[in-house]
């Protein structure tokens, strides 16, 4: 049975006994659809897992404040309905938190019901990019709670108030309903120091459960040394924590959030610890990792000396020799490249703020320090784009020959300029937004462009790489075990057939 929370309401501020103890973050399994939603990036159905640091990272700020912090993870788990459902029947947690993503959103909202079912009325809150955007659709009763943006901060001022019976109208970025009527507070300015907060409770999963098969070596998780991006390309949704962070500021300002940094001292800090405990290899999730080129290249030093593999996501036009030549000496296994387009004027017509040369120098540069080179193709991001921009796209990189490539069909993620346009020139093919695998699915068409063809082209660009002779042969090369192997064949399953 649930701890009941004695609640009294007097003058609209809500009083709590001190019962809130045990909190567990919740990623629920997939109810609706076959597949659970990728909950970092946000974008695909989790072709392989990724550990949700942004949730640990939680984890440890209420840790520090004393509470009980679980991490249950049905999708990892391959739990069902009924999985769920027995877990909800079993478990003494006196508070669930869920991190939605538009993917997820469907089964949370789900995951809600069931929980009021066979739990009560006990406190929920939601935090992630969706509930940042749409908060009243998850505010269904009192004791649901919305933590938009950022949610370190405001989960902790929440959490520490509602325990103590404090009010909540002061507390940023926190969205609730008291009496049928909804409240939703201010914005909350972003971290500055993110030095100052926790490292992830990875205490908290079982780390053997994950992996990146571009990397092939575990154990494997991710880390985040930086949050936000200052360019404006115009389809762009960044990892889930920055996507939210970034709804949160539009909506009150009206313009992107500014770039926050970790230290390198606190970066290898952290890398430190996860060598001691055992990892062999990390991705660095940030949206782009180039920033600061002397704080990076002082990363690669301590990396050095760890001694632990990784790779990282980087603009073409960030990467120069000095900066590669340190990559390659510090273990760098790839580097992702968002290229979009090799079509200027495409290029140009997204703000993607990019010179198509360095993208030919970029794979360049990385091919010359053995460092895989995996590119990232956008099809469908202008009205510029042709079934031949597409095909000559497909062209130049057969030419090219990069180590990887994923094409993916552009989505109009909520709050971004290609949703606005998109809707202004009819090019949406549903009235609201429809989350989508955006491996896979199209829901715009352009005039001159259907979203069959779009599907079609996309698939076909894809089925031609991973099956061509060169990249199985290339990359059968690299795997090391036959775990690896297994873990390779399934992603490579899930991309293209599942």
């Amino acid at each position: 049975m649930v701890n009941r929370l004695l609640i009294i309401f007097v003058k609209d501020t809500l009083d709590v006994e001190m019962r809130l103890k045990k909190i567990t973050f919740l990623t629920p399994p997939a109810l609706v659809g076959k597949l659970a939603a990728d909950r970092v990036f946000g974008c695909n159905y989790g072709y392989y897992p990724v550990p949700n640091i942004f949730i640990l990272t939680c984890a440890a700020v209420l840790e520090q404040e004393g509470f009980i912090a679980k991490y249950v993870d049905g999708a990892i788990e391959k739990w069902n309905r009924d999985d769920l459902i027995n877990f909800l029947q079993r478990d003494n947690s006196d508070m669930y938190i869920i991190y939605t993503v538009y993917l997820a959103k469907e089964t949370d909202l789900l995951t809600l019901s069931l929980i009021r079912e066979y739990k009560g009325d006990m406190p929920i809150v939601f935090m992630g990019p969706v509930p940042t955007e749409i908060p009243e659709m998850f505010l269904r009763d009192d004791n649901v709670f919305v933590v938009r943006g950022e949610p370190e901060l405001t989960l902790k001022e929440f959490t520490l108030s509602f325990n103590n019976g404090q009010a909540l109208e002061d507390i940023k970025s926190l969205s609730f309903r008291r009496n049928g009527k909804t409240f939703h507070n201010p914005l909350r300015p972003v971290i500055d120091d993110l030095d100052s907060l926790p490292l992830p409770a990875r205490h908290l999963i079982d780390k053997s459960k994950y992996y990146n098969p571009k990397l092939g070596i575990q154990p494997f998780t991710v880390v985040l040394t930086s949050r936000g991006c200052s360019y404006h390309c115009t389809y762009c949704v960044p990892c889930s924590l920055s996507y939210a962070r970034e709804l949160e500021y539009r909506c009150n300002l009206g313009r992107k959030p500014p770039v926050r940094q970790r230290s390198a001292e606190n970066v290898l800090k952290e890398i430190r610890l996860l060598k001691a405990e055992g990892y062999r290899s990390i991705g660095f999730i940030d949206d782009q990792f180039v920033w600061d080129e002397q704080r990076v290249l002082d990363i690669c030093k301590g990396l050095e000396e760890i001694d632990i593999e990784w790779g990282c996501l980087a603009r073409a036009d960030r990467l120069n020799e000095r900066l590669v030549r340190a990559f390659a000496r510090s273990k760098c296994q790839y580097v992702d490249i968002g290229v979009e387009s090799f079509n200027q004027e495409v290029l140009d017509d997204i703000k993607k703020d990019l010179d198509v040369n360095t993208i030919f120098y970029a794979i360049e540069l990385l091919k010359k320090y053995h460092i895989t080179a995996k590119i990232n193709v956008l099809i469908a991001a202008s009205p510029l784009e042709t079934e031949e921009t597409i095909k000559e796209n497909i062209r130049i990189i057969k030419r090219l020959k990069p180590d990887s490539v994923m094409y993916g069909i552009t989505n109009p993620f909520p709050g971004t300029v290609f949703n606005k346009i998109a809707r202004q020139e009819g090019w949406m093919l549903y009235d609201e937004y429809k989350p989508v695998d955006v491996q896979k699915e199209c829901i715009i068409a352009y005039p001159h462009l259907s979203n069959r063809q779009i599907e079609r082209l996309a698939r076909k660009a894809n089925i031609q790489f991973f099956l061509s002779p060169s990249f199985v042969a290339q990359n059968l090369s690299k795997i090391r075990s036959p775990k690896a192997l297994f873990n390779a064949l399934v992603t490579f399953k899930r991309k293209l057939f599942d």
